[in-house]
């Protein structure tokens, strides 16, 4: 008996890590935030071939989760139920195990062969389309309103005017319901 995990892998994530491990900046260019410069500048040679006319596109993106699927799978993660969804979140998959449950030592090493593949495949392609269609302040503030709107519907009580930090705190113990109101609110602005 095969029992799966579900991840859900989103641009987000990913920037928050890159930001907060980010170095000195390479170069001066005020256009980008100097954590992505730094990324851009330091990545492998498959994804600064990507970056080269400086855009991401979608099926350049979609070259480079594949890539990175791909690393994971020859390094031996078993995956299934792969979805790519640029607008909506990035994208989701299904990590096979055994019949036992993972250990911790079995989620550390799945964890960094994730790493590396993200590293040599990814995480500066999505990092640049990520900045590419970050929302202005204007579409984050309707899409938090109607975030907010669908917890209410769902019977959270929501403050008006709440952030984003605010709606996730609220909507802590039901995260996947969260998820599909943030969901809703992005697809609404597309």
């Amino acid at each position: 008996m095969l029992s799966g995990h579900r991840l859900r892998v989103g641009f987000v994530a990913f920037l928050l890590v890159v930001a907060a491990c980010s170095g000195t900046p390479t170069a001066t260019d005020p256009e980008f935030p100097p954590w992505l410069e730094t990324m851009v500048a330091s990545t492998t040679d498959f994804q600064k071939e990507i970056l080269l006319d400086g855009e991401v596109t979608v099926d350049e993106l979609e070259k480079a989760i594949l890539a990175n699927v791909q690393c994971q799978t020859e390094n031996g993660v078993e995956i299934r139920d792969f979805v790519f969804d640029p607008f909506g979140g990035g994208y989701e998959m299904s990590i096979v195990w055994g019949e036992d449950r993972p250990d911790d030592s079995d989620l550390e090493s799945l964890d960094a062969i994730e790493e590396m593949c993200t590293i040599e495949y990814s995480i500066a392609v999505e990092g640049m389309f990520m900045f590419q269609n970050q929302s202005t302040p204007e579409e984050l503030s309707a899409e938090l309103a109607r975030t907010a709107q669908c917890l209410r519907e769902k019977g959270f009580e929501v403050p008006e005017g709440a952030a984003q930090q605010q709606l996730q705190e609220i909507a802590a113990s039901e995260r996947r319901i969260y998820g599909e109101c943030r969901q809703l609110a992005q697809d609404q602005s597309n």
